[in-house]
Parts: structure tokens; sequence; C-alpha cells
């Protein structure tokens, strides 16, 4: 009875683990919200670039955001975008909303919504 209590116990335990560590795949091409455009998250990369833009064929291949990193939150990752104001990599926020939208913010300021 007591090997059957500990191995439920085992049991448990990693399914929750697993479910909260795989809240959303993230990796692939999403939409800007914003702009006729296509962003790709590579993760083996640890970056964001531009698949296409309808505007702007000059920008396709260009790195968004670069160190892209999970964080101990299921739903957030950290990640360096580039700001033409500083002049340099500034540390941003991407936040998964319901797996369908990624929102990238700065200093708590939402600069780049992503929706598939």
């Amino acid at each position: 009875m007591l090997r059957f209590s500990v191995f439920s116990s085992i049991l448990v335990a990693s399914i929750f683990s697993v479910q909260a560590k795989s809240e959303c795949d993230i990796s692939g091409v999403w939409n800007h919200s914003a702009k006729p455009a296509e962003l790709l998250i590579n993760l083996n990369k640890s970056e964001i670039t531009v698949y296409s833009h309808d505007n702007n064929k000059k920008a396709i291949g260009l790195v968004v955001l670069k160190a892209l990193k999970p964080t101990s939150n299921a739903k957030l990752w950290t990640a360096q975008m580039y700001s033409a104001t500083d002049d340099s990599f500034v540390d941003v926020q991407v936040v998964s909303e319901g797996c369908s939208q990624l929102t990238v913010s700065f200093d708590g300021e939402e600069i780049l919504e992503l929706v598939r």
C-alpha cells in the first residue's frame, strides 16, 4: 500500500510539472499585429527575426529580439531588443497570452504584439 501511495504521488507531481513547463510552444511564425509582417521565433537560436515584410523587403532576416530566454514562469520570457533612442539593446519581457498572442514590453509599456 505504501508503494502505491508513493508511486501515485510521484505520478501526480510529474504530470503537473510537465503541464507547467509546456504551457505554449512559441516557436514558429507569428504575425505582427500592426504591420503586414511576419516574425520567426527560433528558440534554438534564442532570437526573433523578420520572416516576411510586405512594406520593407530589406528587413527580412533582421534580428528583432535576441537572447530570448524562458523564466520560471511558463508564460514569460526575457530578451533584448534594439532601441534606436538608446542606440543599444535593452531588456524586454515577452508574455504569452493564451498561446495565440505574444506581447513584448519595455519598462512596463507594450511595444510589440504578435498574434497567430
